[in-house]
């Protein structure tokens, strides 16, 4: 065998398996890009699920935990036979039961086991007494073992046959003290959550939550949800574990849980295999209700390995008649061309596009296969702005509700807190006047109580856009909280403050807004404070809030 023949043959056989770990390390290469861009895409996309529709259920939890703490309540708790105590308990129970989702509640009295519930139906005994629980029955074993474990918040998913819905039931233990004393708790119909949250997912994700054993306790598949979790057998509940198709996966799975537990509300990915895919696995530990959120995106979807292998192969034919033919044009027909690929494949890294700049030695095969390069690149580039398109405009939608107050649109308290604190910057710098003026409704507990809650959150609507007409372009308002109001006025003096402070005083100039056929005129108590040299945001909100009170009190 001729030494030239030797040198072709060896030369043939590192290009081709040059050629080959170049498109292994573009496909890596590429692959690290998606799986970056997943990570990214999961993480938004995890934290904006969570604000725009687990808000609801964070609310009914808590709004349990300020129910269990109403000290009629525990009042009763302590003495369960007392019936004047019952009494005063009960009344405000059914004054609470409004503020529910689902408009009910139920009580557990562990003094006397008696079980009472309201959704606002009388039973025809006229009493929300129920029935006695019994530790030796199954269907009240729920109630013994949450007090057993004092598990202070639980959540239990189960199907309500009566009313054909799924509900999750937030169970709260009421305590005195060290002391436990029963449990009460309020139902979410989730039948109109899993629709729009699990079941109409995105194209590459499937969403699952769990408790922390990874007990399923929302899926798409309804029969894969473990009903009454906490009173079935280690083996009877549905992990989400199983669903995996390895142990390797699951253990991975399980550390990522883990990871999330230490970090609240911090996504942990992992790469785990699912259905017979490998897919990406991102998890966040949702810690007002004491469940983690899964979400299983495939990867497969954003690199189909079928583009890459018929470019493979004709890459490799290319190459071979491109040897046999042109063999001493190797050099400008193959090695340059390769040269410039890597340049370009280098810059889709750096995520920019670089067009390869062929020679007219180049083959048309090597032409061919760049052109399909080109065409890839471009998809995979398009594809990544597509992404980060929509990871700034969830972020975008992030920002805005943490900022506003849904019920008036305002700045609530935390976005009036940043703006003002950016607009002390610009008074430090520029030293111009600025003030400060806190609004409290008058009587708005009265006009809750007689007209009811919607009427009062319409009232304050009226209110804060009586406030903007007031204040145009002078300044900004924010709902402080409740009732209360505050208002930036820009570049103001004594007078000018004064001024717009009298006319929120003037009872005259107060809206009057009919509320069932009756015509309420809604006045105000107000305060204000103009800013001082050396003064904190604290400072003048303080100044501001005296004499908001100063006033409130005078006219009592």
């Amino acid at each position: 065998m001729s030494i030239k023949f030797r040198f072709l043959i060896s030369t043939t056989l590192i290009l081709l398996l040059t050629c080959f770990f170049s498109w292994l390390s573009m496909r890596v290469l590429a692959e690290d890009i998606i799986v970056s861009w997943i990570e990214r895409y999961a993480e938004k996309q995890v934290l904006y699920d969570k604000e725009r529709t687990l808000s609801p259920l964070i609310q009914q939890v808590n709004l349990s935990e300020e129910f269990a703490n109403l000290d009629s309540l525990k009042a009763w708790a302590k003495q369960p036979d007392n019936a004047q105590l019952k009494q005063k308990a009960l009344a405000d129970t059914e004054a609470f039961r409004g503020r529910f989702a689902d408009d009910s509640y139920f009580i557990g009295l562990k003094g006397n086991g008696h079980y009472y519930y309201s959704d606002g139906v009388l039973p025809p005994s006229g009493d929300l007494y129920r029935y006695t629980l019994d530790s030796a029955k199954a269907s009240d074993e729920w109630f013994y073992q949450i007090m057993a474990a004092e598990l202070d918040m639980h959540l239990n998913v189960n199907p309500d046959v009566e009313l054909g819905v799924i509900k999750l039931w937030s169970d709260v233990l009421i305590r005195d003290g060290d002391a436990i004393l029963g449990v009460v708790g309020t139902g979410l119909d989730l039948s109109v959550f899993l629709a729009q949250m699990v079941e109409k997912q995105d194209i590459y994700s499937a969403i699952v939550f769990t408790n922390y054993e990874g007990s399923i306790q929302l899926h798409k598949k309804q029969e894969l949800i473990n009903y009454a979790t906490i009173t079935k057998q280690a083996q009877d509940k549905k992990l989400i574990f199983s669903l995996l198709d390895d142990a390797e996966s699951s253990e991975r799975l399980q550390n990522a849980f883990v990871l999330a537990k230490s970090h609240p509300n911090q996504v942990e990915t992992t790469a785990v295999h699912l259905n017979g895919v490998r897919q990406l696995a991102s998890v966040v530990y949702i810690p007002e209700i004491d469940w983690f959120q899964t979400n299983f995106i495939d990867i497969n979807n954003f690199l189909p390995l079928t583009e890459f292998s018929g470019l493979l192969l004709i890459f490799f034919v290319s190459l071979v008649c491109a040897l046999i033919v042109f063999y001493g044009l190797l050099t400008l027909i193959v090695t340059k061309p390769l040269e410039e690929l890597s340049l370009s494949i280098q810059s889709l890294g750096e995520k920019r596009y670089r067009a390869p700049v062929l020679s007219c030695f180049a083959g048309p095969e090597i032409k061919r296969l760049v052109h399909q390069y080109e065409t890839i690149s471009r998809s995979l580039l398009e594809h990544q702005s597509s992404l980060e398109a929509k990871v700034e405009e969830r972020t975008e939608a992030l920002n805005r509700l943490a900022k506003l107050d849904p019920l008036t649109e305002l700045y609530n308290r935390r976005g009036f807190e940043l703006f003002m604190a950016q607009y002390m910057q610009h008074w430090q710098t520029t030293q111009q006047p600025f003030g400060l003026i806190n609004v409290d409704v008058n009587r708005f507990k009265a006009i809750n109580d007689q007209y009811g809650h919607v009427a009062g959150d319409w009232v304050l609507q009226e209110v804060a856009k009586h406030l903007l007409s007031a204040v145009g372009n002078k300044g900004e308002v924010a709902r402080w909280g409740g009732d209360e109001f505050l208002i930036l006025l820009k570049q103001a003096n004594a007078h000018t403050l004064a001024q717009l402070t009298s006319q929120l005083l003037d009872h005259e100039n107060a809206p009057v807004l009919a509320i069932d056929e009756h015509n309420v005129r809604v006045t105000f108590s107000v305060g204000s404070a103009l800013i001082q040299e050396n003064d904190t945001i604290d400072d003048v909100f303080h100044r501001a809030d005296s004499a908001m009170y100063a006033v409130k009190f005078a006219t009592k």
